[in-house]
């Protein structure tokens, strides 16, 4: 495929080259780089192979406990929200905040955060947002969309603002 630009025609793989990386910022690109490194030839058996076993067993597990309940509820993240690019140069940090939403996206499972509050952060003089998630049995989003949409009937959280 070409495509005409400023009178050059340019291939596929040249548009891909140049425009691959727009739109991402550094935690997304640092996160595709590591992704594609853990599936590279050298190192498929060693994290690939082992992740799907993990990944395997965290399944069975969130399905295990979903045949109990309609759905869980977690915290979102370990910490109150904080301020845009206050953790940028510390993706340790970054990755830890995912660590509750995880596994609902290993296992394949429907979920969604709710705001259910806010939490003044350490040496923070705002409060910001904090989130409640829900995690749903396999194909049960109804039932997510039936318990998020019945809390927010009965709390104001979803309609108030952080103060910055």
């Amino acid at each position: 495929m070409l495509e005409k630009n400023k009178g050059r025609m340019h291939t596929l793989m040249e548009i891909y080259t140049k425009s691959r990386g727009k739109g991402f910022g550094p935690e997304a690109k640092r996160r595709i780089m590591l992704g594609t490194y853990a599936l590279s030839a050298g190192y498929y058996d060693a994290y690939y192979l082992r992740a799907q076993k993990v990944r395997t067993i965290i399944k069975k597990e969130m399905d295990g406990v979903l045949e109990k309940v309609d759905c869980l509820l977690t915290p979102t993240s370990p910490h109150a929200a904080f301020k845009i690019g206050e953790q940028a140069n510390d993706p340790l940090k970054m990755y830890l905040e995912d660590i509750f939403m995880s596994p609902a996206s290993l296992a394949g499972l429907p979920a969604m955060s709710v705001p259910c509050g806010f939490a003044k952060p350490h040496r923070s003089e705002s409060h910001l947002p904090v989130g409640m998630q829900l995690i749903g049995k396999r194909f049960g989003e109804e039932i997510l969309f039936n318990v998020g949409r019945a809390y927010q009937e009965a709390t104001e959280w979803h309609k108030r603002k952080p103060v910055l």
